[in-house]
């Protein structure tokens, strides 16, 4: 609690301050508060869910597609005091990797700013899952990995309680110097926006951008909370007697999802998202579905909690399913 006071207080100088203005300490307490901040797991289901209509429909995967990232803080000194592992994957899908590369964070005096270097490695598929294993990711050399040049360098700012930035515009080369890359990415205490783009130099075309067709729009992704649930049944539907233990399961609260296989020969799924509603905009409710697993679309049942609730549970007297949050999990 006092640490988020004096983070709060922090923040508040920094916010009337324009960035040259910074000093070194200032940019260190910058720099301490984004590493605090980063790592977690992110997910814009609620992105895709308002975009397919509300929930209750098939999932649309355009102009964004379901996209989940994972940062994770690791003691890699060989490429920096402050490391982030990075692994972005597709569709819900772990094995449909998108991205994984590595940042290392430092601060940038004369621009007054944190700078992010992007380092990717030589073989992403050795490296995927690091996340869970740190050690693969401090066993690597600079043999293994290649680093992105420093025009392509990303600045992160201290704006509006929040860092935003990218990389410097038409600084950052492809296709032999005939385009350039456009990156831009916000970092909150609860969130994580990126959109990406190339542009051609003689008259901007954009030969290829992050979410086709969306005019360079954000992927708004969510920090989400690990669930560790306990899974009961009542095979006479009595509700006062669901203590019979069937699994534990552990899933995410943006769009996660678990498969329960049920005595009857049915495979149950079982989802927890986050909704936000806008009224009043700031409030979220998480909410939590069965579903059998050949209509993922209407739900068997489903409840809300409160905002920020780190317990809850649901009993329909054959099923009964109560989760707590575990911050252990990865």
């Amino acid at each position: 609690m006092i640490k988020s006071i004096v983070y709060a207080f922090a923040a508040l100088a920094w916010a009337s301050l324009p960035a040259a203005a910074y000093t070194k300490a200032d940019l260190n307490a910058q720099l301490k508060l984004l590493m605090q901040w980063w790592p977690g797991d992110y997910d814009n289901n609620e992105q895709i869910v308002r975009q397919s209509g509300g929930g209750l429909a098939k999932a649309v995967d355009t102009p964004f597609y379901r996209l989940h990232t994972v940062f994770k803080r690791v003691d890699a000194p060989q490429f920096g005091e402050n490391v982030l592992y990075v692994e972005e994957w597709k569709n819900n899908d772990p094995n449909d990797i998108a991205r994984i590369r590595l940042y290392s964070l430092s601060i940038d005096e004369a621009a007054g700013a944190i700078l992010v270097k992007f380092i990717t490695p030589r073989d992403t598929k050795a490296l995927a899952g690091a996340h869970a294993d740190p050690s693969k990711v401090e066993k690597l050399s600079a043999k293994d990995v290649r680093e992105f040049s420093d025009a392509c360098n990303v600045y992160l700012y201290w704006e509006g309680g929040q860092f935003r930035g990218g990389m410097n515009e038409k600084s950052c080369n492809a296709n032999d110097g005939k385009e350039w890359f456009q990156y831009q990415i916000v970092v909150g205490p609860r969130y994580y926006w990126s959109r990406d783009r190339r542009l051609t130099y003689a008259d901007s075309t954009v030969t290829y951008e992050m979410a086709p067709g969306s005019n360079y729009g954000w992927f708004e992704q969510t920090k989400a909370r690990w669930m560790a649930c306990e899974v009961l049944h009542s095979p006479d539907g009595d509700m006062t007697n669901s203590e019979n233990k069937l699994t534990d399961i552990r899933l995410h609260d943006q769009g996660g999802e678990a498969d329960i296989a049920w005595p009857d020969g049915r495979t149950l799924s079982f989802v927890i998202h986050t909704r936000a509603f806008t009224s009043p905009a700031e409030r979220e409710f998480p909410l939590f579905r069965i579903h059998d697993k050949n209509d993922m679309t209407v739900p068997i049942a489903y409840a809300y909690a409160v905002d920020g609730a780190e317990r809850y549970g649901l009993n329909l007297g054959w099923f009964y399913i109560r989760c707590h949050v575990d911050n252990g999990a990865e």
